[in-house]
């Protein structure tokens, strides 16, 4: 991690904040590495979160794949609108860029051109300086060797071309018969942000085009405005018709998901992160504030270049600047005093320092940027660069008290209030008095010589129902909202923060007269001091007014909230009119929980932060529980942003081991994941289209279909036929997430002997059996006998989060070799952690397992022909002789509002909330379900 602990709630627009009582202050001028529109704390995310507009996916993640999204369909919806023609198909992923590409992929192979002469299309085409993730498959189109190099496995390397057509043309003619996609950057960031021309990417789109191959254009670093128009292809001129319009295109970071925006539809739709989802939609929607970034920018570059002529080709395009320096030396000289300058960001390709700002950067940020930037140019030959040199005045300002009006002050006040304003702006003593009288009016005292150094005044809105702003106030009758009608400070008292101490006292006494909002107004182009003061209180915009102070003068109605959002609206675990069984994973206390309430969650919410490269309190909290709580057999942990990433990071964990592995080994009826192709090719096709997989991985007999002889028998030949070190481990579910196949006890000592016996990791996979479900602790794990020992263990518990637990053995202690862009979400993260201290205080899971067994088995196996009921704890599941009747209980259920989850074809899941009361669970299954079953009988069904 970089050297701060950042705190989401104290840092705002371009500033990222430490937690220390003085803390570390940087510009972040790579915005998160491209991930906000707006930088920290955006204001329109604020307005939303207080609005309401999260009220459906703040406290919990709700499952998307059994439930319909409002936000999930809007943010399509606006993407829709933005896409080039005929991209009319828009499908979410959780993690982000890797896992889009990946989607990308899965959807080109599925449409490529048929297989000539017998050959397995297996490869992409990519470019020489690409960068596409670290999941296999794309990671594997990366072209940086560092990165790449360790991970590939044979026969399905990329083919990489130089970025010239000509080139372009000779690969695609050597190698045609293997590809199935080709896939391209517009602006190839990690490579060192090479800008690619219109005329090369019409000669790729001419010359793709004629093979019949999908193209895939990767916008994961550079959309959503980030060069200016929403999209980089855009910029180029280029995607205004279906000739121009490539076949995929994808994006992540400023998204927030990872986005696929396709020719063809998606068959097999993915869980994600609601929250995540609306903070992608919000910075849809104010994406377009960016543009604004350009010509500042250029104006700057410009003179930066003049001062330095040794820059080589600085470039700007939208809100990214680049230049290139003498040689990676340099690079890293610069690079390397960056906390010392004041500023975060990040080196490209072997001598490009590269920049990403955003909407939330004022002139003056950009002024105090560019001083730091030449400080560290001027400093790339200096010792003595990395050196600390705490900024900021050491020198005590005079005091001042702030206390309520008296009547004595009002002349130094009046004189203050003339000599600050024009004519129009001006407030009058009646208006200023009658403030005070209805609300408070504070003044600041100089300590030493007694004068007036500023007041401020205010009162509920209530009252000031003549003025423009409060008169349109949606929170006007509610007696909930403070109106600031007057902050002022004497010019002779400027730089000596009176005005903030005066907000302070202002906000601190409406807080504590129970108000829970404080609004104001801010003229536009005039106060733009007083506007970042407020922002940095938390003030977001609501409004702007027109013909404002007897002109055509423009105000923006600001509001700034004291306190949390609106707790979480009550909803019983379970009603006759509703019965969720299928969003355990993603809600394991339901949609609600009331101990949410008690987290503050708007800095995490409103602030994304890049969690591989920094660390929080929220973090740090839940890591040291994790910790304590670790499965056994492991001591380390990785984070991911979802569970594809599981399985793709604990490969690469496992390859820097097992340097000659090429194949992973799963389970039939397995389940880890269908968006990545490692998670697709461990995992049991049944019921996915077709072309599942990429790789091919074996899978071997279920213990607990075929006995676990059987499997013993299939893993010794398989080792006996390729050798124990081309595997990379064996894969499996102690209960299986789409098929309820449990691991019992016995058959897991045998799979844990054996893997001994090969030297072959044991990877168990606790999705559906972790944080308490599976009623034999925190863990599945904690169940099985002790010489079941893993060494690597696999959790996903919802939303934008993924954890590897690993042993001493399997652990890489190079965490950069692992790294992911996010590594998880602060949301996600504080969800799980009161997720796991509320599992552990629930005393009823194995009475709620055993009532609910015993209503699935009364109301199902004795009315269903060869239905079986299996599964573990809270997690079970329903199987049928056929996939049709499964198919025909879930509708009839769902009509009365019972939701079952959807496993392999013939099954059903049910995975309750873990604090649903046994005599709940009876009662409202029996007395829902069973007159349903019978009816549905009686007229024939089966």
């Amino acid at each position: 991690k970089k050297p701060m602990v950042v705190d989401t709630r104290r840092s705002c627009g371009p500033y990222m904040v430490s937690i220390d009582p003085k803390p570390l202050v940087l510009l972040d001028a790579c915005s998160q590495i491209a991930t906000l529109t707006h930088g920290f704390a955006h204001p329109e995310m604020l307005r939303a979160l207080y609005d309401g507009r999260f009220a459906g996916c703040l406290w919990s993640n709700p499952d998307t794949t059994v439930h319909h999204a409002p936000e999930l369909q809007g943010y399509a919806e606006a993407l829709r609108r933005l896409a080039p023609p005929a991209l009319d198909h828009v499908t979410f992923v959780c993690a982000g860029g890797a896992e889009a590409n990946e989607k990308a992929l899965r959807i080109a192979r599925m449409h490529a051109p048929p297989a000539v002469d017998g050959v397995e299309r297996r490869r992409i085409l990519a470019f020489k300086n690409g960068f596409h993730g670290r999941t296999l498959a794309s990671l594997m189109a990366t072209w940086n060797p560092k990165k790449r190099g360790p991970f590939e496995l044979a026969g399905y390397e990329a083919v990489f071309s130089e970025a010239t057509v000509d080139e372009l043309e000779r690969v695609l003619s050597e190698h045609h018969k293997e590809l199935y996609a080709v896939i391209i950057e517009p602006m190839m960031a990690e490579g060192g942000d090479v800008h690619l021309t219109r005329a090369l990417m019409l000669g790729i789109l001419k010359a793709v085009r004629a093979r019949k191959l999908p193209l895939i254009i990767d916008e994961v670093q550079t959309g959503f405005a980030t060069g200016g128009p929403f999209f980089w292809w855009q910029r180029l001129g280029l995607g205004g018709d279906k000739a121009t319009s490539p076949d995929l295109m994808t994006c992540a970071k400023k998204a927030n998901l990872g986005v696929v925006l396709s020719r063809w539809p998606d068959p097999e739709g993915a869980q994600v992160s609601v929250a995540s989802a609306l903070r992608g939609l919000i910075q849809v929607e104010s994406a377009h504030e960016q543009a604004a970034l350009e010509p500042l920018l250029t104006k700057r570059v410009k003179a930066l270049a003049a001062d330095f002529p040794q820059l080589g080709s600085p470039r700007v395009a939208g809100t990214t600047f680049a230049f290139d320096l003498a040689d990676t030396d340099e690079q890293t000289a610069f690079i390397n005093q960056r906390y010392q300058r004041g500023f975060m960001t990040y080196g490209a390709g072997t001598r490009t320092i590269r920049f990403r700002l955003n909407a939330g950067w004022r002139k003056r940020h950009l002024d105090d940027l560019f001083v730091r930037v030449r400080a560290a140019l001027e400093r790339l030959g200096d010792p003595a660069a990395t050196d600390w040199v705490p900024e900021g005045s050491s020198k005590r300002r005079a005091g001042f008290d702030v206390r309520e009006v008296e009547a004595e002050d009002w002349p130094a006040i009046l004189e203050i209030e003339n000599a600050s304003y024009e004519a129009a702006r001006r407030d009058s003593l009646e208006f200023l008095s009658g403030a005070a009288e209805a609300g408070v009016g504070l003044v600041a005292v100089d300590q030493d010589t007694g004068d007036i150094l500023g007041f401020c005044f205010g009162g509920p809105v209530e009252h000031f129902s003549g003025v423009s702003g409060p008169d349109q106030d949606d929170r006007f009758g509610l007696r909930d909202t403070f109106y600031s009608a007057d902050v002022t400070v004497s010019p002779k008292a400027r730089d000596r923060g009176v005005g903030r101490a005066l907000k302070r006292a202002q906000i601190r006494w409406a807080r504590e007269q129970g108000f829970r909002f404080v609004t104001g107004r801010n003229r536009v182009g005039m106060t733009h001091s007083m506007a970042a003061l407020n922002q940095s209180f938390g003030a977001f915009h609501v409004v702007r007014l027109v013909r404002q102070y007897e002109g055509n003068a423009e105000a923006d109605y600001y509001r700034i909230p004291l306190g949390a959002p609106p707790e979480p609206p009550e909803h019983p675990p379970a009603t006759e009119q509703r019965v969720d069984l299928a969003s355990g994973i993603q809600q394991p206390f339901g949609v609600a929980p009331a101990f949410m309430a008690r987290r503050e969650l708007v800095g995490p919410t409103v602030s994304r932060l890049n969690l591989s490269n920094y660390a929080t309190i929220d973090t740090v909290h839940y890591t040291e529980h994790l910790r304590l709580l670790a499965p056994r057999g492991t001591g380390h942990m990785y984070f991911t942003s979802s569970r594809d990433e599981l399985v793709d990071k604990s490969l690469r964990c496992l390859r820097l081991s097992r340097p000659d592995a090429q194949l992973a080994v799963g389970l039939e009826g397995g389940y880890l994941g269908h968006v990545t192709a490692a998670a697709r090719s461990l995992s049991d096709p049944a019921g996915f289209a077709d072309g599942f997989a990429l790789f091919d991985w074996p899978r071997l007999p279920h213990p607990s279909e075929g006995g676990v002889a059987a499997t013993i028998a299939a893993l010794d030949a398989l080792v006996d036929r390729v050798g124990g070190g081309a595997l990379f481990g064996l894969y499996v579910e102690l209960v299986g997430e789409r098929s309820g196949l449990v691991l019992e006890a016995d058959d897991a000592v045998a799979l844990a002997a054996a893997c001994r016996r090969h030297d072959l990791p044991l990877v168990l996979v606790e999705t559906t059996t972790g944080c308490y479900r599976s009623g034999r602790g925190a863990w599945g794990v904690d169940g099985l006998p002790a010489e079941v020992v893993p060494d690597l263990v696999l959790w996903y518990p919802g939303g934008q989060l993924g954890h590897i637990f690993v042993g001493d053995r399997y652990y890489i202690d190079r965490p950069l070799m692992l790294i992911s862009t996010w590594d998880g979400d602060e949301l996600s993260i504080i969800r799980a952690h009161e997720h796991l201290r509320a599992g552990r205080r629930v005393e009823t899971i194995e009475a709620s397992a055993r009532a609910l067994r015993e209503a699935l088995r009364d109301l199902f196996t004795g009315r269903f022909a060869g239905a079986s009921i299996g599964g573990l704890g809270l997690y079970q599941t329903i199987r049928f002789a056929d996939a049709e009747t499964a198919v025909s209980v879930h509708q009839i259920c769902q009509r009365r509002g019972v939701f079952f989850g959807r496993g392999r074809p013939g099954t059903l899941i049910a995975a309750p909330p873990l604090d649903l009361p046994p005599p709940m669970i009876a009662t409202t299954l029996r007395g829902t379900i069973e007159p349903l079953i019978d009816d549905h009988l009686a007229r024939g069904g089966k």
